[in-house]
């Protein structure tokens, strides 16, 4: 094989390797698409079992835990009695609720518990798996969608 051949076949390695990444990076863009949070389906019932007992007015105190609804879309939006947005759609990093399910966060030199917390005396506490916050994460970076 002479030089000039050797280039050639270096040349199509290279080409043939470009178009695997590519055409890698095309699946991995489709794989994404098909990994897009649903909110009836995955984020409600969440939501429903970890939090709304607390974070609605449909408990005993008829007030929702630091004045954040996670049973109204606008509610949620807006906030609590906490500094910052408790929901800031595409910034899951920027959410209180998504940071508080990673452990105790102090905002304006008060620290808030992580969540959830334990629901009542004597109840197990059933903190949210890794896979569930990530879910949480990954719904609010896509925009934090309420649609049923």
């Amino acid at each position: 094989m002479g030089l000039s051949d050797h280039r050639k076949s270096r040349f199509g390695l290279g080409a043939a390797v470009l178009a695997g990444c590519v055409g890698l990076m095309s699946l991995a863009g489709s794989a994404q698409a098909a990994d897009k949070v649903d909110f009836a389906t995955q984020i409600k019932p969440l939501l429903k079992e970890s939090c709304v007992k607390c974070h609605s007015l449909d408990n005993p105190r008829k007030q929702a835990a630091a004045g954040l609804r996670l049973d109204d879309k606008a509610a949620a939006l807006k906030g609590g009695k906490h500094a910052g947005k408790a929901i800031v759609p595409g910034k899951s990093e920027e959410s209180l609720a998504y940071t508080l399910l990673k452990g105790p966060v102090t905002v304006d030199g008060k620290k808030i518990d992580a969540m959830p917390k334990n629901p009542k005396r004597g109840e197990a506490f059933k903190p949210l798996t890794d896979a569930q916050i990530t879910l949480i994460k990954n719904w609010i970076d896509q925009g934090a969608n309420w649609s049923e």
